[in-house]
């Protein structure tokens, strides 16, 4: 006992009595485990974490002990309850040395996250930088870990703040952020945005001009909802690397949370479903995992970016529970989903596996959508049956189950979440927008049950001729009318494909031309069902873009949240 209170004596006279250095009062710093360091400086003390600083003046901390810090907890997060006035900090070692400047643009408060260098630490030391003027930082705390790395904008300020995301010159609603991506050669890389539009019913439009590092230069308008949204913005697809973006339009209603991302590298080791992929040309589900997207960037994402030469597969950014299938022509389309677009909805082959030399040379779509009851049901009757499925068929199983689509219980498929929609490149430019704008309302179909609620009102509304006239044209579309929920769903898709000036055209004129090609005894029909019922298309139309607006902020034409 004496012992230990010799020790003690010694342990206390080195840092009190000899070096003089007092503890930091009010700013608690925990290393990567948890536990906290305390924190020493010279006299005199810091209370409350308050630090001022006149000029030329440095304040050096010690950490007791040493701070040891490692990959992959590397961060530091820094609390600050306001700042005042340009202050660097550095932290230092006997091998190494890290500086960089405080974020003037978190002077009313906030979080300040940084990478530090793996090395130990002995302590970090702060001082002001140009000017005359006196400067403050008061801490609040401070630690060590693997936090977010996000710059994030609530309430007309900014809040949290990623040395790799440094905004500056916040006025008049436009800032300039400074990006640092680090050394990373990966090409699924480049710039996310987390938006949210607070206050629904006020249009809210950003402009971002991305800047390289030379000449290049890309501006892009982003569409803000009334849900949160993670808009990824590939180098890639951008066609260079971003070293700074203007963002204008960043007004108090928005939510905005700016980071890098790098994608991980996806394992080539196979799904995780319990039969193998047999397919010769595709890769093991783990290896190509949805690429989350606007769908702009879908339709637009560079071919000879996509990892595979056949596909690419990709999550819908606005609802996450969608996967779309970009294919690079219409055969692999049709082996991955022709099958199953007669067993889900053509008429007269509705509820039963068809083989190829029967169908094959069918007419079937360019485009597709499925939720999880048909695509279980597709796959369980296969099972059943010991019906021979093509490679991709059974890939495209075990995909599904991958990424939660479809689940397996009790060695059979179940709905998962969400469901699946797939286009082509075959298709020209423009016929991809239109049939992915039809099939993105299958999407939001899918996932919103006040939407299906809304359309199923609308439908029963409907008078007897109104829903003849659906019937008729579904069918003669070779839909099978007699599965309600087909029905239903192809008729808002229908009406929303069409903007409001274009659904009273496509509809009386457009579709009708098609039909009386063939079937010159309906034009009677068709006019008088028109005369009875003038705003038969419009009227539930708007009705339904009412909803979509209200709820997600989207309309047959603004469905893409980038607009080039």
């Amino acid at each position: 006992m004496r012992c230990f209170w010799i020790l003690s004596f010694w342990i206390l006279w080195f840092f009190f009595g000899c070096s003089k250095d007092v503890p930091v009062e009010g700013f608690p710093f925990f290393d990567q485990e948890g536990k906290g360091i305390s924190l020493f400086v010279s006299a005199p003390g810091i209370k409350e974490g308050t630090f001022l600083l006149g000029k030329d003046q440095t304040r050096e901390v010690k950490f007791v002990p040493h701070l040891k810090v490692e990959a992959g907890s590397n961060r530091v997060r820094l609390k600050i309850a306001k700042s005042r006035g340009r202050i660097w900090i550095e932290f230092f070692g006997s091998n190494q040395r890290y500086s960089l400047e405080l974020p003037t643009l978190l002077a009313g408060g906030g979080y300040f996250t940084f990478e530090l260098p793996p090395s130990r630490y002995e302590g970090f030391r702060i001082w002001g930088k140009e000017g005359n003027e006196s400067r403050e930082v008061v801490f609040q705390e401070g630690r060590v870990g693997n936090f977010s790395f996000n710059t994030r904008f609530e309430e007309g300020r900014f809040v949290e703040i990623a040395s790799s995301v440094i905004p500056n010159n916040l006025d008049k609603n436009t800032v300039v952020f400074k990006l640092t991506s680090g050394s990373d050669p990966s090409p699924l890389k480049g710039v996310r945005f987390q938006l949210i539009n607070k206050e629904p019913l006020s249009l809210s439009l950003i402009r971002a001009t991305f800047f390289g590092s030379g000449k290049e230069k890309r501006t892009i308008i982003l569409r803000t909802r009334p849900i949160a949204e993670d808009v990824f913005v590939y180098d890639r697809w951008l066609g260079f690397t971003p070293v700074r973006v203007q963002m204008e339009g960043i007004e108090r209603r928005i939510g905005l949370t700016v980071s890098l991302f790098t994608m991980a590298k996806a394992s080539h080791e196979g799904g995780v479903s319990n039969r193998e992929s047999t397919s010769s040309i595709l890769p093991p589900a783990k290896a190509l995992y949805p690429l989350p997207a606007d769908l702009e960037t879908l339709l637009s994402f560079p071919q000879d970016a996509w990892r595979t030469k056949d596909l690419e597969v990709f999550r819908w950014s606005l609802f996450p529970e969608i996967l779309i299938f970009d294919t690079k022509d219409y055969t692999l389309q049709k082996e991955l989903f022709h099958r199953l677009a007669f067993y889900l909805e053509k008429k007269g082959y509705r509820g039963k596996l068809q083989p190829d030399q029967k169908i094959w040379d069918l007419h079937g779509w360019n485009a597709h959508n499925y939720r999880g009851e048909g695509l279980a049901a597709f796959f369980n009757e296969a099972e059943k049956t010991k019906f021979p499925l093509n490679s991709k068929e059974l890939w495209l199983a075990d995909y599904l189950v991958t990424y939660g689509v479809l689940v397996r219980l009790n060695d059979k498929y179940a709905p998962g979440r969400g469901g699946i929609l797939s286009v082509s490149r075959e298709s020209s430019d423009t016929h991809r927008r239109l049939l992915l704008t039809h099939e993105a309302f299958h999407g939001v179909y899918y996932v919103s049950k006040p939407f299906q609620e809304l359309v199923a009102s609308l439908w029963k509304g409907l008078s007897p001729d109104e829903r003849k006239y659906w019937l008729y044209v579904l069918s003669w579309m070779q839909y099978d009318t007699s599965d309600t929920y087909l029905v239903v769903n192809e008729f808002q898709a229908y009406l929303l494909q069409q903007s409001q000036n274009m659904v009273d055209r496509y509809f009386k004129e457009i579709m009708v031309q098609r039909v009386l090609e063939k079937n010159p005894e309906m034009e009677g029909f068709f006019k008088e069902v028109f005369e009875k019922h003038p705003d038969m298309f419009l009227k539930p139309s708007l009705r339904l873009q009412e909803f979509l607006i209200k709820e997600f902020g989207i309309s047959s034409t603004s469905l893409t949240t980038i607009r080039p």
